[in-house]
């Protein structure tokens, strides 16, 4: 299988799939897009942005990679970890790769942060930005306590029913309060893969896949000034933590981006909207993209040039620039673990939690279903969720039982840290 290495102990998982439209004479002229699919899941949920009629494989090369934790990608945790290390393993793995410029479809939040670290160490590689969803510059108040809650629920519970509720609760977030209207499969298949990569008995990969983002201190305003490429930004209304003024007002923040970029909201959209709605986003997302694509002199960042805009070392010299920390220059740039912002501190305080859950872990149980094949094994959708994790929740057909029991869950955590909101 494809891995790249980009760190000791970071293999990331990637696959290539060249445009439909690739001919011998314009094998060169295609241009190049990077999809990151959203926090817990894996490429494979992709696909539906990529094979088909009008789908992106009809006008891009298209190049697919699991992060750090998340699918195929064999990683140990590192506790330095950050949302710039992830954003230097891409660019650690397009350099290997060799390609140049392209363009980014960013699946949620995690992946909009990602992208936009990307474009501020390597302000020549991205030539535009789809952002769906459009976060915070950091958790602040019960959203943060409410998601630290959530995720030590997630990785040290008592009783199964303590994962579920956790997981349940993420879900809520991800789909918004009227996860109803998505589809059932949607939901189970999300679900699917918590029980499947994330079980308690995995807690230290469960904590590796989301404390980066979690956790995630407020960059330099420094980095919002480097974007001056066309971004997208989309943004569901239905939705529990992001509000739709917020987001406008970070997306304001980029003075410097092209004057081809958008913010838009759409309707009766969750948060994860990219495999809940996939069809809301293309509708947006394509009509952009080709405009661009039709017209490059719309994008000042884009130059035709074979030479790679990826020059690890300079990167390590920006992000040192954009951290106000000269001595991160000093840091060994022919590794991504090279790239991040996170204090002595605080890189101490995760490698004792790592080592404490990596002993706890041990004693911990698996989910029912867990052992069921995975996504990219070709199995059905029944032979990977043998037991569909809306059945655990759900007592009538309407699923009002269910929503109410995920309702009863988020009003505990409310209770519960209302006393640290107020403090």
């Amino acid at each position: 299988m494809p891995f790249i290495t980009v760190a000791q102990d970071v293999n990331l998982y990637y696959e290539i799939i060249p445009s439909i439209s690739t001919t011998t004479s314009n094998s060169n002229s295609i241009p190049w897009l990077i999809i990151l699919p959203p926090i817990f899941l894996d490429i494979t949920f992709t696909f539906p942005y990529i094979h088909g009629p009008g789908q992106l494989s009809q006008n891009f090369n298209i190049i697919l990679i699991d992060f750090r934790c998340h699918g195929r990608t064999c990683s140990k945790v590192s506790p330095s970890c950050d949302l710039w290390t992830l954003a230097a393993d891409l660019a650690f793995a397009l350099h290997q790769l060799k390609l140049n410029q392209l363009h980014v479809l960013a699946g949620d939040s995690l992946g909009t942060e990602v992208t936009l670290r990307l474009i501020g160490l390597f302000p020549s590689l991205v030539i535009s930005a789809c952002l769906c969803c459009l976060p915070p510059l950091t958790e602040e108040g019960f959203i943060k306590t409410a998601f630290q809650t959530v995720m030590t629920s997630w990785t040290n519970p008592e009783v199964p029913e303590d994962w579920e509720a956790s997981v349940s609760a993420t879900q809520w977030w991800l789909y918004g309060p009227s996860s109803s209207k998505c589809s059932l499969d949607v939901l189970d298949a999300w679900a699917g893969v918590m029980v499947r990569r994330y079980p308690p008995s995995k807690a230290t990969h469960s904590l590796g896949s989301c404390s980066f983002y979690v956790e995630r201190d407020p960059p330099p305003p420094a980095l919002a000034l480097a974007v001056n490429i066309p971004i997208l930004v989309l943004h569901g209304d239905a939705e529990n933590i992001y509000d739709e003024l917020g987001a406008e007002q970070r997306y304001n923040e980029f003075v410097n981006c092209s004057n081809k970029s958008s913010f838009r909201v759409l309707k009766n959209t969750p948060l994860q909207m990219f495999d809940s709605f996939p069809q809301r986003v293309q509708e947006q997302y394509y009509p952009w993209l080709n405009d661009l694509i039709q017209n490059p002199q719309l994008n000042p960042s884009y130059t035709n040039s074979s030479h790679s805009p990826i020059d690890l070392v300079k990167g390590l010299q920006r992000l040192a620039q954009i951290l106000g920390d000269p001595s991160v220059e000093c840091r060994d740039p022919s590794t991504s673990d090279s790239f991040y912002a996170l204090s002595h501190e605080k890189i101490k305080s995760n490698a004792e939690r790592l080592g404490w859950i990596e002993k706890n872990q041990i004693n911990k149980f698996s989910m029912i279903g867990g052992g069921a094949p995975e996504t990219w094994t070709g199995a059905s959708f029944e032979e990977q969720n043998p037991i569909r994790f809306s059945k655990r929740l759900q007592r009538h057909s309407d699923g009002v039982e269910a929503a109410n029991r995920v309702e009863e869950i988020i009003l505990a955590i409310s209770e519960s840290t209302v006393e640290d909101d107020i403090q």
